[in-house]
């Protein structure tokens, strides 16, 4: 059990629909022009299908042992060795169980603020 879990803090997660992730990002300033979509397979044939250009691939995966095995050596390993990361890289640790498709489109805008199409309400929100 995550420490989330035991404290009783849950996040309302997001579906992993395009039209629920275009909701929520319109919400947060994102214009229309830009558009969350499926991605079929990454065989070139289905990755021509999607919309150019694109800026983030959001990947949802099952979590299981193996997983959670893995992504706790990775923290051990990082916490001995440190981790370099660019000034322009913009990172937020996942605290709250359920949140990881909030922290994914954050984080996708977030790191593509000078390509995406954001609005006055968005910029505002992330200068706060």
């Amino acid at each position: 059990m995550s420490s989330d879990e035991s404290s009783g803090q849950r996040w309302l997660p997001l579906e992993a629909n395009p039209d629920v992730l275009n909701t929520f990002v319109g919400k947060l300033g994102l214009k229309a022009s830009w558009q969350f979509t499926d991605v079929f397979g990454f065989e070139p044939e289905l990755l021509g299908m999607l919309p150019q250009p694109v800026c983030a691939l959001l990947l949802l995966f099952p979590i299981n042992e193996k997983n959670e095995s893995f992504s706790k050596e990775q923290c051990e390993r990082l916490s001995k060795e440190g981790q370099h990361v660019g000034k322009d890289v913009f990172f937020m640790k996942q605290t709250i169980g359920n949140a990881c498709g909030t922290i994914g489109l954050l984080h996708a805008i977030a790191n593509n603020t000078e390509s995406l199409d954001i609005g006055k309400k968005a910029k505002e929100k992330k200068s706060t």
